[in-house]
């Protein structure tokens, strides 16, 4: 038996002061590492599936020494996979800016950034799915005017941050004129 105390539980912040510490200053918004699994899992089907459906009859069919060669494909696309999918975690990054809107930049070959002002808000929504559950996460969903159906999600988000964002805008779209 051990001598050791067990660390103490950390509190959870309260919904006001998840809200002040956003409203603070421009930040980044925390990413869980989780997001890392699910993207390689992702990213691994992706992978594995089309090279694996090439490989198999590959490896039936092909003589002897060709048939390991075709084999090696679902391995070589797996390391890939698994690549891609660290790098593109290294990328993936959302920024709140107070009074003024949220950014996020993804992307590996293709870079993509996306500024949503907050003028342009006009619902939000917070998703988990199971793999979320399973792990702490949420998905922030950004629903902005003029386009049709178009939506900005920011995934990997801690559920409690997620929530915060989502209260912090949402006295901000109330106050926009046109909500009522």
């Amino acid at each position: 038996m051990s001598n050791t105390a067990s660390p103490l539980p950390q509190e959870q912040p309260t919904a006001a002061q998840a809200i002040k510490a956003l409203n603070r200053a421009e930040r980044p918004l925390e990413k869980l590492p989780a997001l890392l699994q699910v993207i390689r899992l992702w990213s691994l089907l992706g992978a594995l599936v089309p090279t694996g459906l090439i490989a198999l009859p590959c490896m039936i069919w092909m003589p002897q020494p060709w048939a390991w060669a075709a084999g090696l494909l679902p391995l070589l696309a797996a390391c890939l996979a698994w690549r891609y999918a660290a790098r593109y975690f290294a990328a993936y990054q959302a920024r709140w800016l107070p009074e003024e809107g949220v950014v996020l930049s993804e992307g590996v070959w293709w870079r993509s950034e996306v500024w949503v002002p907050m003028a342009r808000l006009q619902h939000l929504d917070v998703s988990q799915g199971p793999l979320d559950r399973r792990w702490g996460m949420a998905s922030l969903s950004l629903h902005t005017a003029g386009t049709h159906d178009h939506k900005t999600r920011i995934h990997g988000l801690p559920l409690a941050q997620a929530q915060a964002l989502r209260e912090a805008l949402l006295p901000r779209l109330k106050a926009a004129p046109g909500h009522e």
